[in-house]
């Protein structure tokens, strides 16, 4: 496995350093990259961040080998925007404000450079990532859509008929006489449990005529509102 040191500011290195954007991080990990880009050369480093990632291979011409065979493939459904780490692209927008190393991954860098011009190196190097995520980060970011509202469980209005049939008494059944006594019984218990529904029903069917007539004095009154 290659080492994760990407961040050597001496020309040499830059110019063999290629920069992997757009790169989907969620699922795309370093080993991934490492056997992507290993065809075009010898790998001495390779880094990966979120969004992006830097492979540093022995010299310049495998840098472009991989810029030319790589740049536009689309890997875990993004476009890669490859160039090389020195030469960012012209359209990339506008410099943004330089970041040191620190600020970008929250540490010191492994090397910093001592002279000024190694230094401005480094900071080309990491002001092209800022540039990157100044571009990506200037599209909306997309909100998920809120979750739908559960529905509150009505409770039914429907009233339940109690009847007050008793039970029947197994005694009834021991012999004919009392069957006969148990039946002319039952019968009466349903006559009267009968007429009880019978007027429970005609008191709601009054009460829902009501609600009827209210409801159609109510339309039209409203009608006449709207149309005057």
């Amino acid at each position: 496995m290659a080492s994760n040191v990407t961040n050597k500011t001496d020309p040499h290195s830059m110019n063999s350093r290629v920069f992997i954007g757009n790169l989907n991080t969620l699922v795309v990990k370093k080993s991934d990259v490492e056997a992507i880009f290993s065809k075009y050369g010898k790998i001495v480093g390779c880094s990966v961040h979120k969004g992006f990632a830097f492979v540093q291979y022995v010299n310049e011409r495998n840098a472009r080998a991989a810029v030319a065979g790589e740049d536009g493939r689309m890997i875990a459904g993004q476009v890669l925007d490859i160039n090389l780490a020195a030469e960012p692209k012209v359209n990339r927008g506008k410099a943004g404000v330089k970041r040191s190393a620190a600020e970008m991954y929250g540490s010191v860098p492994e090397h910093p450079s001592p002279s000024p011009l190694l230094s401005s190196s480094f900071d080309l190097d990491y002001d092209f990532q800022r540039d990157y995520y100044d571009r990506m980060c200037s599209y909306p970011a997309r909100v998920p859509p809120p979750p739908p509202i559960a529905r509150a469980a009505v409770p039914s209005k429907r009233q339940r008929v109690s009847g007050n049939t008793p039970r029947r008494g197994k005694s009834g059944f021991n012999s004919k006489s009392g069957q006969r006594g148990s039946s002319s019984k039952s019968g009466k218990l349903k006559g009267d449990d009968l007429q009880a529904i019978k007027k429970e029903l005609t008191q709601k069917k009054q009460k829902v005529d009501s609600l009827l007539e209210s409801l159609e004095k109510i339309e039209k009154e409203q009608t006449g509102v709207d149309q005057g």
